[in-house]
């Protein structure tokens, strides 16, 4: 959806494209960088001040230099994640000390004490002392939960080379690519790469996705935010490679032909009537997915400018089994993607820091509906993708002050519409055949009316940030400027679709006349035949401040305030609301045992929704489609200035939906307290209780419908006008929580690398989602508060890595997620609408074909059947065999070892004839192999 902007937008895109051509800065919405921390120790244990330290390291174009405070403490607060950095020491009267082998994370802070001996007169030359570090992955200076996954833990993990996949490893996240958090909702999350927010403007997910392996670090949070984050879901926020002095190349090639994966054995995506559920006997799907990865990087300029680079070619074809009136077909699903990024970091002094990053991604699909009731020629297809524009720009006016700037633009465009690119075509389905669809695809989705959508939608973003350091005082303050916009344009090809029985329907030759049924024509908003183009944006501010006070060795304090202010237009930039939220900001981490090893952690913040394009878009007309009855020989006349009646029905347009005045926005408030302790040297383990409640959700409450006592009966309404009207607001009622428990273990044994993590949680509410139906009828609310459908009560995650001394490692990655509920429901046809009999997340037994809907000791829990999966894989340095200096690897993965194709979600629509209910509607896909073959330095 995107917009046609408003004055003040137009004027504030205009300022973020000038700001865009500089050699623009960034940072503050998402971080960029680690810190590094410490005390310097004399032998006696006393801090000693004014102690000079100089930070060196294959990420750094040039060193950093810093000194310690009265307290001993000394702080790099400026650090690009990566290993190898070195700590260098040299005072007079002492031993000079160098600490190597330093390693620093995205967002986190890495704990480094010094402690000095005494040069003694034996001692003819200064020599260094070297020491190594091993270094904790607990975080002293934070209450934030989550973790930090660098680039070689991801490689050595079985994941598909996806940057969304990573989130999921991370304890209180759900599955999938755009997941859940702690009783939240997908759309919740928020993706940060660089520095800045590139989460899609409507539904969360990413705007463009990347090259995987361009990736430094993966920062997922789960909890505990800082001030300048406002999320109400997980936060990833990617730091990409930037390059060095030193050349460098990463070339991979994923293979997987259609031999390494196991073939489905039953026909899937169609009705049971047509088979579903039934093994098949003759060929089976295959599936086949070949990947060229390339990426290299270094100095332009040396310590100067940098630059990185990386390309991706994914080529995938999966056949799609599907029996079509008692025959077997598998319809091949063609799908490529292409990714492109350029990163440059250019450091023109000690002070200043600038960096440049482009990414472009480009996906296609064929076949994409790939289901029993669709003909082939009616198939449709996806055209979509984005880019996004980084600026940042960094100065250190001092060693206490620094400035931080980001600025950029994200773009996403898709298309969804016939394969043949026949726009003229027009759809034909069968009633009487399942409603087997020709000449066009019917609709894209329950969503879309149409049979074809163009989307398009930006993001522009301009986010300075302060941050000053006063003696145990570190203070941060920033402003977070963004517009939101998008464009929606929707049609079905030949502005007709017919609805037939038992052929196809010509109303201009007389011998179809038997099959001609119902005939529904598209309107635009201006009442012509044609397709529907609505637009929406948001102007989007966001102030914050915050103080992280070291009090002592032992305990940190952090307090914040964070103010958010949305303004929302719909259609040709119409005013339609405000939204403001105050977001507070508390936690404590307090060092029980005095060594940095035992940390416990106490955090309250609230984060506030000011809007999205989705709900800005909410209001606006649909298109408009008039349905005509098929009587005497032709269509009964039906269109705008037509009289309407049974044989003339319209839908659609103007949608009967208005924002109520005022709005208290969505809001999670975060409760959480941690208790985190080193039990090895880089290895911890940690337990963290959270309590979560998701405040004010949208809802569609209609307002004219009256309804019967039992509410299965509209009895009247309001204005006398057989309509729906609806007010778009957010009640009181409308809300979430989450009562969890995370027990979770993290980091590095000897060759042993673990993350691995348990979770037992309670979701309940009574909205599942934005619009979900929640207040369309008064009579039946109380049947919604239950078990949210993403109600995951036991999951048990871990992925692990061994690492052998001759070159060979080893993966594993395995989750257990119980079921999540289901909810028994029928289809009323007269009003329209889904019924509820019994709360959220039950069901009705069943008794031969009749459900006992008035025995309430029939109402039991309704759930999906449990999942297990184990994914593994074997990785091998090859060139360890002939000397060779880079590695050359070999990598096997097999993705669900077990081939465990059990169902995963099961039928829950209740029918009084012809009931699947109770059968499985989908099944969890076989395992896959692939070879992975990397030559990198």
């Amino acid at each position: 959806m995107t917009t046609s902007l408003p004055l003040r937008g137009r004027a504030l895109l205009l300022a973020l494209l000038a700001l865009a051509v500089l050699p623009l800065p960034a940072l503050a919405a998402g971080e960029n960088y680690g810190r590094l921390s410490g005390y310097v120790y004399d032998p006696t244990g006393t801090p000693l001040s004014e102690v000079p330290l100089t930070l060196s390291g294959p990420a750094l174009q040039q060193p950093q230099e810093r000194s310690s405070g009265e307290d001993g403490r000394y702080e790099f607060t400026q650090v690009p994640p990566g290993q190898g950095y070195t700590i260098e020491v040299k005072v007079e009267g002492f031993t000079p000390i160098k600490i190597t082998n330093i390693s620093v994370l995205l967002g986190q802070t890495t704990p480094v004490d010094v402690k000095l001996e005494v040069f003694t007169e034996t001692q003819a030359v200064a020599t260094y002392e070297i020491k190594e570090r091993v270094n904790p992955i607990i975080n002293p200076d934070s209450a934030q939960t989550g973790a930090v996954v660098t680039a070689e833990k991801a490689a050595a993990t079985p994941v598909y080379n996806q940057v969304q996949t990573i989130a999921q490893l991370v304890a209180g996240v759900g599955p999938g690519n755009a997941p859940s958090l702690r009783g939240g909702l997908s759309r919740w999350g928020k993706f940060y790469v660089d520095g800045m927010d590139t989460t899609d403007v409507s539904d969360g997910s990413i705007t463009a996705t990347m090259n995987y392996y361009a990736v430094e670090n993966f920062e997922v949070i789960t909890g505990g935010l800082d001030a300048q984050y406002n999320a109400l879901g997980v936060v990833q926020n990617i730091v990409t490679k930037t390059g060095s002095n030193n050349w460098t190349y990463d070339a991979t090639l994923v293979l997987q032909p259609a031999w390494s994966a196991a073939k489905t054995q039953y026909a899937s995506n169609q009705p049971v009537s047509t088979g579903n559920l039934l093994n098949s006997t003759t060929r089976q799907a295959e599936t086949t997915f070949y990947a060229p990865l390339l990426a290299f990087g270094g100095p332009i300029v040396k310590d100067r400018l940098w630059f990185y680079a990386s390309g991706q070619w994914n080529f995938s074809l999966r056949e799609i089994p599907l029996t079509i009136r008692g025959q077997q077909e598998n319809r091949p699903r063609d799908t490529q993607t292409k990714l492109a990024r350029l990163k440059l970091t250019w450091q023109p002094t000690s002070r200043d820091r600038v960096s440049f990053a482009f990414n472009i991604d480009n996906n296609t699909i064929t076949n994409n509906i790939g289901s029993a009731t669709t003909a082939p020629e009616a198939e449709s297809r996806i055209d979509r993708g984005g880019y996004f524009l980084i600026g940042n720009y960094d100065h250190n006016f001092n060693d206490n002050v620094l400035f931080q700037l980001q600025t950029g633009a994200t773009y996403k465009h898709a298309y969804f519409g016939p394969q043949n690119d026949d726009m003229n075509a027009i759809s034909h389905a069968d009633a009487s055949d399942n409603f087997f669809t020709t000449g066009s695809s019917g609709s894209l989705s329950s969503s879309i009316a149409g049979n074809y959508s163009t989307e398009d939608k930006w993001r522009f973003q301009f986010d300075p940030t302060v941050l000053v350091k006063a003696g145990a005082h570190q203070l941060k303050g920033g402003v977070q400027l963004g517009y939101l916009s998008g464009k929606l344009n929707v049609g079905t090809t030949g502005n007709y679709r017919y609805t037939d029985r038992g052929g196809i329907c010509n109303p201009d030759d007389p011998s179809t006349f038997g099959f001609c049924n119902t005939r529904t024509s598209y309107y635009g908003t201006n009442n012509e035949l044609g397709s529907n183009t609505t637009s929406a944006g948001v102007a989007q501010l966001g102030l914050f401040a915050q103080d992280r006070w070291t009090v002592n060795r032992q305990l940190t304090l952090v307090a914040g305030l964070r103010a958010d202010v949305g303004r929302l237009y719909g259609n040709d930039g119409a005013f339609v609301t405000n939204l403001v939220g105050i977001g507070p900001r508390v936690s404590a981490t307090y060092d029980i045992t005095n060594d940095r090893k035992t940390l416990l952690k106490a955090h309250y913040g609230r984060s506030n929704e000011v809007g999205d394009v989705f709900i800005a878009q909410r209001a606006n007309p649909d298109i408009l489609q008039y349905t005509s009855t098929f009587r005497n020989g032709q269509f009964t006349p039906c269109g705008p200035g037509e009289t309407l009646s049974n044989d003339c029905r319209q839908s659609g347009g103007a949608n009967g939906r208005s924002f109520d005045k005022t709005h208290t926005p969505t809001s999670v408030d975060e409760v959480s307290l941690g208790l985190h302790r080193e039990v090895g040297e880089g290895v911890a383990l940690g337990t963290d209780l959270t309590y979560r409640r998701y405040n004010n959700m949208w809802v569609d409450e209609e307002i004219n419908q009256i309804w019967d006592v039992s509410g299965t009966r509209i009895v009247g309404y309001v204005d006398g006008v057989a309509r729906s009207v609806y007010r778009i607001n957010n009640p009181d009622d409308a809300w979430r929580d989450y009562k969890g428990v995370d027990l979770w273990a993290q980091g590095k044994l000897g060759g042993w690398d673990l993350l691995a993590s348990y979770t037992l949680g309670f979701n309940n509410g009574t909205v599942a989602s934005y619009f979900d139906g929640y207040g369309n009828n008064p009579r039946t609310k109380y049947l919604f508060e239950g078990p949210t459908p993403d109600d995951i009560r036991h999951t048990l995650k871990g992925a692990v890595n061994y690492a052998t001394s001759f070159g060979l490692d080893f993966g594993v990655r395995m989750r257990y997620l119980t079921g999540t509920p289901l909810w028994q429901y029928q289809s009323l046809s007269n009003p329209n609408t889904t019924l509820y009999r019994s709360p959220r997340g039950t069901g009705y037994a069943v008794n031969r074909g009749v459900a006992n809907f008035n025995d309430p000791y029939s109402i039991s829990e309704l759930r999906n059947p449990d999942l297990f999966v184990i994914d593994a894989q074997a990785r091998y340095d090859v060139g360890r065999l002939f000397n060779i200096k880079n590695k050359f690897e070999i990598t096997a993965m097999v993705v669900n070892v077990l081939n465990n194709t059990a169902t995963t979600s099961i039928i829950d629509q209740y029918a009084t004839t012809n009931s699947n209910y109770g059968l499985s509607r989908g099944r969890n896909g076989g395992l896959q192999a692939e070879l992975l073959l990397r030559f990198r330095n």
